[in-house]
């Protein structure tokens, strides 16, 4: 029965056109050397023998980030009802002006959140803040609007050397994930866009060149 009735759902989507690369624009900057951060910056350090001292910016990583909620809104908008079948019309501007506006702190999840794949944020609530009893990871960062969650950064290394692999959670004001953003520097990018009762998933297509999307996780 719950097959039936998920096929149904499914049937009744959208249709989805192919999301045309870039997914999110990263500048060279956003790899640093490993050393102390300026300007409000934190360093997330990914280092391995090869490359022991690299690190990712976290204010540039964000700044990737955003275009990729830009570039998702145009795609939404290019896909009649895609938007409907997600969330309220305009909330992923409502999620990048709160992004926008986040701060790192040395808050963590008071549930201790475990990566995908060991690198990949999942595509779910972090729940509340709290402070941390132990010393700031240098793989993991979190971000805040007056203490309410909005953004979320891991990086690990990547199987290429001297490459980082990253994932960015971004959140709405009232906490809920609505955007995940996987970048692995070497290989591909992909991302998760978290709706009311559906999910988003887009994945890099070599066959078309394009990122292809697919809904997943969708409620009646």
């Amino acid at each position: 029965m719950f097959s039936v009735l998920a096929a149904t759902v499914l049937s009744a989507l959208p249709a989805l056109k192919p999301l045309q690369p870039p997914l999110a624009v990263f500048t060279v900057e956003v790899l640093q050397p490993a050393g102390v951060a300026k300007d409000g910056d934190h360093l997330l350090r990914y280092a391995g023998a090869e490359c022991p001292t690299q690190a990712v910016s976290g204010l540039r990583a964000m700044g990737a980030a955003l275009t990729m909620l830009e570039k998702l809104q145009r795609w939404l908008d290019e896909n009649p009802g895609a938007e409907a079948k997600l969330f309220k019309k305009g909330t992923l501007g409502v999620v990048m002006k709160h992004v926008s506006q986040g701060a790192f702190t040395p808050l963590v999840p008071c549930k201790p959140v475990a990566p995908v794949e060991e690198w990949k944020w999942p595509a779910s609530d972090f729940g509340k803040l709290c402070p941390s009893k132990l010393p700031e990871s240098p793989v993991e960062q979190f971000m805040t609007v007056k203490k309410a969650p909005s953004s979320a950064l891991i990086v690990r290394p990547a199987a290429a050397a001297c490459q980082p692999r990253l994932s960015i959670a971004m959140f709405d004001p009232k906490g809920k994930t609505r955007a995940v953003l996987h970048a692995d520097f070497g290989g591909v990018m992909s991302a998760v866009v978290v709706g009311d009762r559906c999910q988003l998933e887009l994945t890099y297509d070599p066959s078309i060149e394009a990122f292809k999307a697919e809904w997943k996780s969708c409620k009646g």
